[in-house]
């Protein structure tokens, strides 16, 4: 991906002085901002250093939104040594470019922290760049959309014996449908600017549909879905993607890795995936659910999670797209309700557009369901007679 122009904010921040921080020698050839997150401020610097030249990426932890990065850290420097170890365990191929590498400050810690110019502090980190892989914001292939899934599937079935304990939330409730659910109900109630009204029809919907937010929590209550670890921001842009082969090579942006169902995160993936609209058009007819997308999600996950995921897991994997494209649009609607506080407008009823764009999209998926419920059944019975008979082979050996 190509830097952008250096900004006044890289200027003050100093690139340079950034990377040094954390050990990176040699002539720095190019440096400035770089991708398009959203939540932190990322840097790309390349150095040359004994006729070599190795990139890296620096970035500026948003704590208004990790309210505590060093917990957050924390959590990223145990997945990152765990992945490691265990890809390492299972001797597999070119490693650097399957995990995160971690930069290390002088006193081998993985966060900095420092005073900007306004005496506001700043958390730095930094990491090793991934070469020749790609990171993708829209599908434009199914085999895009498989390989997605099984990084994601791999992901969890790598971090599933994580020792040390429970990781840290790094934001609390993320999805937690029913408090989102609850957040829109209190927005209703309280209508700070009047909205209300104009969206009688949304509120309606979403009140109607109730149930859908509970079920997923009431499933893990009667211990049908377990907790795991799970990475919470399953896009296709997380994931990336080999410019050769075009297999799916390392999933990033780790910073709301923490516990939670297992179903959020495919959930997410179908939601993300299976339509060519964006999420903020207004155009409903462009919304579609693209069969096709959706199956080739499923087989990457259950590639790689299959044998993993208990029988209500299973069960839910079509109902969970429903389930996030519902909550998505309940936290659209809610934001809509309270001035745009949280994704912010670029124009006028910006955030409703966007939760009538997702209330479509649940209701499609509401009407596929059955076929992707079915799609979903034949896999998980062809996964479980191929770990039957691997079984079997092991125990003649």
């Amino acid at each position: 991906m190509p830097l952008k122009t250096l900004s006044l904010y890289e200027t003050l921040h100093d690139v340079e002085r950034i990377a040094r921080v954390f050990g990176v020698e040699g002539t720095m050839i190019e440096g400035g901002a770089f991708g398009n997150g959203l939540i932190n401020d990322t840097l790309a610097a390349t150095f040359e250093h004994q006729g070599n030249a190795r990139r890296f990426i620096l970035q500026r932890i948003n704590h208004e939104v990790f309210r505590d990065p060093h917990a957050l850290m924390h959590n990223v420097e145990r997945v990152c040594e765990h992945v490691r170890t265990r890809l390492e365990a299972d001797a597999e191929d070119d490693i650097n470019r399957r995990c995160l590498t971690l930069l290390r400050t002088p006193d081998g810690g993985s966060l900095h922290r420092e005073c900007d110019r306004d005496g506001a502090d700043s958390y730095w980190r930094g990491y090793t760049y991934i070469n020749h892989c790609t990171s993708y914001d829209t599908i434009q292939t199914a085999d895009q959309a498989y390989e997605a899934a099984r990084k994601f599937g791999e992901f969890q079935r790598l971090v599933e014996d994580l020792p040390g304990g429970r990781l840290a939330e790094t934001i609390p409730d993320f999805h937690n449908t029913p408090k989102r659910f609850a957040a829109l109900q209190q927005a209703v109630k309280l209508d700070p600017l009047g909205r209300a009204a104009s969206c009688h029809q949304e509120i309606s919907f979403a009140l109607s549909h109730a149930p859908v937010a509970w079920h997923l929590l009431d499933l893990h209550k009667q211990g049908l879905i377990p907790e795991r670890i799970i990475h919470n921001d399953t896009k296709l842009s997380n994931v990336l993607i080999d410019d050769v082969t075009g297999r799916g090579m390392c999933v990033v942006d780790l910073d709301t890795v923490m516990p939670g169902l297992a179903l959020y995160d495919f959930g997410d993936l179908v939601r993300t995936c299976v339509s060519p609209a964006e999420e903020d058009s207004t155009d409903l007819s462009r919304i579609e659910v693209r069969l096709p997308v959706f199956q080739a999600l499923a087989r990457g996950y259950i590639e790689e999670m299959g044998t993993t995921l208990t029988d209500a897991e299973t069960a839910n994997l079509a109902f969970s797209g429903r389930l996030l494209t519902f909550e998505v649009a309940l936290r659209f609607l809610t934001d809509h309700l309270l001035g745009d506080i949280y994704f912010g407008a670029k124009r006028p009823n910006h955030n409703l557009e966007r939760a009538r764009n997702q209330f479509h999209l649940f209701t499609l998926l509401g009407q596929c369901e059955a076929e992707m419920d079915a799609y979903v059944d034949s896999l998980a019975r062809t996964a479980d007679r191929s770990a039957r008979f691997s079984t079997r082979q092991q125990a003649a050996h």
